[in-house]
């Protein structure tokens, strides 16, 4: 494990770390990672979009999960385990924005915060998880070492932090 503090937050939390959240967004779209944001992401849309979450964390849509370094205390990382809402799909969700800022990468955060995502996952009967990523991407490469099966790739599906369009893979997780 790593040496911060890794774990779900509810609603108050997320809203108490809008701007850090906003900073760690803004951070990782500035490093090429795509995210859903083209570069320059300005700090307030970084924040509006969080900010937009709270509802769905209060409904239980959202779990976020955050990375806190405990000496700093700060946030170093988050990850999003999004709910399937459909009637058939009470067994699935979506993992999203996972998010290790650049200062605290290469110390197993990323892992941890899969792990953590995987472990609330399965404790809410969600034992099928998917998520895409951008193809050739450090993501797509973690996502795989972490035993993520890849199912295909669309080519120009996202455009890129740099605005050209690029491929995405799209991955799944069977927990059972």
């Amino acid at each position: 494990m790593t040496d911060v503090a890794i774990g779900p937050v509810d609603a108050a939390a997320l809203r108490a770390a809008i701007p850090e959240l906003a900073a760690l967004l803004v951070d990782a779209v500035d490093g090429g990672a795509g995210v859903n944001f083209t570069a320059p992401l300005d700090p307030e849309v970084a924040a509006d979009w969080w900010t937009a979450r709270i509802p769905l964390v209060e409904s239980g849509i959202v779990t976020p999960i955050f990375a806190r370094d405990p000496d700093a205390d700060h946030l170093v990382g988050v990850v999003l385990i999004i709910r399937a809402t459909q009637q058939n799909g009470p067994h699935r969700a979506d993992i999203s924005k996972l998010l290790v800022h650049s200062s605290a990468r290469r110390r197993g955060i990323a892992r941890d915060l899969m792990a953590t995502a995987e472990s609330v996952a399965r404790a809410d009967g969600r034992w099928l998880l998917v998520l895409d990523t951008e193809t050739g991407s450090p993501a797509d490469s973690a996502y795989r070492a972490l035993g993520w099966t890849p199912v295909g790739t669309i080519p120009a599906y996202a455009l890129r932090t740099d605005g050209v369009p690029g491929p995405a893979t799209f991955f799944y997780k069977d927990l059972r």
